[in-house]
């Protein structure tokens, strides 16, 4: 198949595409539910809890697994940040238009669906550096379950719902495609389904009997806000995790990795999970899902299938894509460069500065060993030595410095004593070097001849690398055009 031989690169298959359609589906259809018909209802009631449980867990999954590649901030505030207001901005508009009061909370999105998008961004953000980390998704797992306990964990930028579903989101992420070619091969792949079966009816069942609400799957509070004492929130919340897992390996393992089709839809889907929620907020305003031919499961069923191919549409695709490129060509600038000015020198941390000290310390060991007579040569035996050691003689008093010649005054330092000399030597600063340095190369250039940094700068570099790199950093950048 072409389509899959053309992506082989990347994490992503029919299998994937299917898998998202199916959660999708399950989002508008567990939302469409959730106004009135789980109100009246018992059996949509069982069906509403068992839903909550594992789609958004699911969800979060897939997009771990689609999160393998280094993210990029610019492109993620394009496709996730600038989503995310527009999606609760049309949601509270939604409430406006009905009549009803309701505050523009942007930073707690609560009565809308676009927390997901909003922890989807934390997380593509972080999971470069969060995915390194040792046992990530046990640890992650023990923080959540701690967090339920504790008040500051709200809905404030949604960071009680980010803690608690972001095991899924790490296990996703970790997940390789190896390993959905071992779950798919694996023979007794097939009793996932009873046990899948099993555990969403059994938890459901025993919550309802035991009227405990369905908010600690929503993960929007702490466990005593949710009805529950920490210790059943604790028990509750594991078994989310247990059966959310079982459930995502099911459809790894048992989901047609073939083109169907409404296999496309699978690729527009942050256009579905944008519009159909303030769509419903109207429709449900207008007591249209009031209807007594939208009072059943299998209306709502088909309601639901007709949201996902109308809103999962090229045309709205492309709605929605360009509402996002015109807004991102709005506020982004064509040319994101910034000039690099060197001005981050200025804060160096301590070990920069111990960079710097032993650089500066090198040139200077560099200048001084080219300063100085090669020791070497004098009382050589070697024949070839003594036949050079009247060229020898005939340039004692004189050094080549930066590639001139230069003579060298020969002052008596019998009678000046060690200890000042050193001293001296101690005092004299890496700009006074250069100065005499300069000086010299001043002195041996031609009168009429032209300036030739240029050429001087390079045998600054060839000569004295070490000297060179750290008169570069202390010199203006105009000083070499």
């Amino acid at each position: 198949m072409k389509f899959k031989a053309d992506r082989t690169a990347v994490p992503y298959s029919y299998l994937i595409d299917n898998i998202k359609v199916l959660l999708i589906f399950l989002v508008v259809f567990n939302h469409i539910i959730a106004f009135n018909l789980v109100k009246v209802d018992m059996v949509v009631r069982y069906i509403w809890y068992g839903i909550t449980i594992f789609h958004m867990p699911a969800f979060v999954f897939i997009s771990g697994y689609l999160s393998k590649k280094p993210q990029n901030v610019l492109k993620n505030v394009k496709n996730l940040l600038i989503p995310y207001i527009l999606g609760y901005s049309l949601t509270w508009y939604s409430q406006i238009w009905l009549g009803r009061t309701v505050d523009y909370e942007i930073l707690r999105p609560t009565g809308t669906v676009m927390w997901y998008v909003l922890a989807l961004f934390a997380y593509r953000l972080t999971i470069e550096a969060m995915g390194k980390i040792r046992f990530i998704v046990p640890l992650s797992i023990i923080f959540a379950l701690w967090a339920g306990t504790r008040p500051e964990f709200t809905t404030f930028l949604s960071a009680s719902r980010i803690v608690v579903f972001f095991p899924f989101f790490a296990a996703g992420y970790l997940w390789k495609s190896e390993y959905i070619t071992a779950v798919r091969k694996f023979k007794g792949k097939w009793v996932l389904v009873p046990i899948s079966a099993v555990l969403l009816w059994a938890i459901p069942n025993y919550m309802i009997t035991n009227g405990m609400g369905i908010a600690i799957f929503r993960a929007n509070h702490r466990y005593q806000l949710c009805g529950l004492t920490d210790q059943e929130g604790i028990v509750i919340r594991l078994l989310m995790y247990l059966v959310s897992f079982i459930v995502i390996y099911t459809f790894l393992a048992l989901m047609p990795d073939i083109k169907l089709p409404l296999t496309y839809i699978g690729r527009h889907t942050m256009g579905i999970y944008l519009f159909h929620y303030p769509i419903m907020i109207i429709m449900n305003g207008l007591y249209l899902l009031r209807l007594p031919q939208l009072t059943n499961v299998w209306a709502l069923l088909g309601v639901s299938l007709v949201f996902i191919l109308v809103l999962g549409s090229l045309p709205v695709d492309w709605l929605y894509t360009g509402v996002i490129n015109i807004i991102a060509f709005i506020l982004f600038k064509t040319d994101k460069t910034v000039r690099d000015e060197g001005l981050e020198e200025e804060y160096d941390s301590d070990e920069n500065k111990y960079e710097i000290l032993r650089q500066r310390r090198k040139a200077i060991e560099e200048l001084a060993a080219t300063l100085e007579p090669d020791k070497d040569h004098v009382g050589s035996a070697d024949p070839e030595v003594e036949g050079t050691q009247e060229t020898t003689e005939k340039n004692e008093g004189s050094s080549r410095v930066a590639g001139y010649e230069m003579d060298i005054e020969e002052d008596n330092l019998d009678d000046v004593s060690e200890e000042p000399l050193k001293e001296e030597e101690r005092e004299l600063t890496l700009e006074e070097l250069m100065e005499e340095l300069e000086a010299a190369t001043r002195k041996e250039r031609k009168p009429d001849s032209p300036p030739q940094m240029i050429s001087d700068t390079k045998l600054w570099k060839h000569r004295f690398p070490g000297l060179f790199l750290l008169f570069r950093k202390s010199t203006p950048m105009a000083f070499y055009h």
